[in-house]
């Protein structure tokens, strides 16, 4: 809780939750115990997921999966701040600089699972029992291991953060666009004046001259 305004605890089947006082809306309680609900979901139907896929599931379907969180994933790509789905199984990072990376990580992975594998994605829910075994359902629904999937998405994120930094930058490119043209005008004024100014200088002294 020191670090977060909720969390679930599977062992009792609990969701703690910070005082709501501390929290930014009614609206953002909505989602806080929508994301908390999602972990006992998840737990309820498996007996081992991965804790990238229990994340993601939380993040994506809670709907905090958004373009910030895409751009904060590029970013971290660039710092060196992302690990392999396969290091995310078990726990979360030490350095908690690496946190924000890890849960988008995690609900990129999801999204792509649901977005673009949408059949497969459903096929391994079908499989959902309590307690039963999430590697097993989810070889058999995407056809390779959730060891294969982390070596893929490490390809997929490759592209991914390429097309982010490129959105990234033609959003910054369109966005300076219009202060570079008020710049320019501006600077072209300027110049005019000077001219103006310099001709009017060089008129006078010819007059004053005759």
């Amino acid at each position: 809780m020191e670090f977060s305004l909720a969390f679930y605890n599977n062992r009792n089947k609990t969701i703690y939750i910070k005082n709501p006082k501390e929290l930014r809306g009614f609206s953002a309680l909505r989602q806080i115990l929508l994301h908390e609900y999602i972990h006992h979901f998840v737990n309820h139907f498996w007996r081992n997921p991965p804790l990238w896929f229990n994340e993601g599931m939380a993040v994506y379907f809670s709907g905090d999966m958004g373009i910030d969180r895409e751009f904060n994933f590029a970013k971290n790509y660039i710092l060196g701040n992302s690990r392999p789905l396969e290091m995310m199984k078990y726990g979360y990072p030490k350095n908690r600089i690496e946190w924000e990376s890890f849960y988008a990580k995690s609900g990129l992975a999801v999204k792509y699972l649901y977005k673009q594998r949408r059949q497969e994605f459903y096929k391994f829910w079908d499989y959902a029992l309590p307690e039963r075994n999430f590697d097993s359902a989810f070889l058999k629904s995407f056809f390779f291991t959730s060891k294969d999937f982390s070596v893929f998405f490490e390809e997929y994120s490759k592209t991914h953060f390429r097309m982010e930094i490129l959105l990234a930058s033609t959003g910054i490119i369109w966005g300076i666009l219009p202060l570079v043209l008020i710049i320019g005008v501006i600077r072209k004024k300027i110049k005019s004046r000077k001219i103006k100014a310099q001709w009017e200088e060089e008129t006078e002294e010819l007059l004053e001259s005759e």
